[in-house]
């Protein structure tokens, strides 16, 4: 079935900030989907001094680690306060898929390991594999992450900084989203912490075709009670519209 054909006329709630999801969103209109596009999540300040002391001393790592564009950002304004330059810093940088080292690149800060498949956080441990273990990372994580970065950064020889850059908290989807809920036909979900508040502030729908990013979205959405029919392969506009259309064609007219 084609995209065109199988999104035509459908309505899918991409559960995300306008901006991340805007090269999403107007690909679907091409394609004569209806977008509903809200968050359900907020990111809020982690700890700052922690942060500001060691963006100080960035020349003192080896890698700097970053796993989200929150990440990309909290360093950003990080930098600001400290009064450095993340782009001089004689440091190489890892980023965990092409959006977040967009982010590092629109800093001017070169990403020196990307991985080109899995866009996780296994996915960049796998990506280490061929890096001797040796030397300091640092790593600006959100206070959701769980420790098998580290730990298998850790086991390869590294040693590993871990600093809380932000923090996810839950946020209200607007009115006017959970009226239209009894409408969409499909979800994109992009983050664990997404899955939970869906589950949490929208009426239990199993007629919902749901499309995750990351295997760990799709454990926590399923763990929450939501429908996942495809895993995307990769976090982009392409790879997620093929998700939605296979995962569309499992739901019955």
């Amino acid at each position: 079935m084609g995209a065109e054909v199988a999104l035509s006329g459908r309505t899918v709630l991409v559960a995300r900030e306008a901006g991340r999801a805007e090269p999403l969103r107007a690909r679907l209109e091409s394609l004569g989907a209806r977008v509903l596009v809200a968050p359900c999540t907020a990111t809020e300040p982690g700890d700052e001094p922690a942060l500001d002391a060691a963006v100080s001393r960035l020349d003192g790592f080896d890698w700097v680690v970053v796993t989200s564009v929150n990440g990309v950002h909290a360093l950003a304004e990080s930098a600001g306060r400290a009064g450095v330059s993340l782009a001089g810093a004689a440091v190489r940088w890892a980023a965990v898929g092409p959006a977040t080292c967009a982010g590092l690149e629109a800093m001017g800060v070169r990403c020196d390991l990307v991985p080109s498949g899995d866009h996780s956080a296994a996915g960049l441990l796998a990506a280490f594999d061929g890096i001797p273990g040796f030397g300091r990372v640092f790593a600006p994580l959100g206070d959701l992450a769980g420790p098998a970065l580290a730990d298998g950064l850790m086991a390869r020889g590294f040693e590993v900084e871990v600093v809380t850059a932000y923090r996810t908290v839950p946020a209200a989807f607007p009115p006017a989203v959970v009226q239209a809920w009894s409408l969409v036909d499909a979800i994109v979900l992009a983050a664990p912490s997404a899955a939970r508040q869906v589950a949490a502030q929208l009426a239990h729908r199993l007629d919902v075709a749901g499309v995750a990013i990351g295997e760990r979205t799709a454990a926590a959405a399923r763990e929450a009670g939501l429908r996942v029919d495809v895993v995307a392969a990769a976090a982009t506009p392409g790879a997620l519209v093929d998700a939605l259309v296979e995962a569309l064609s499992r739901v019955p007219d």
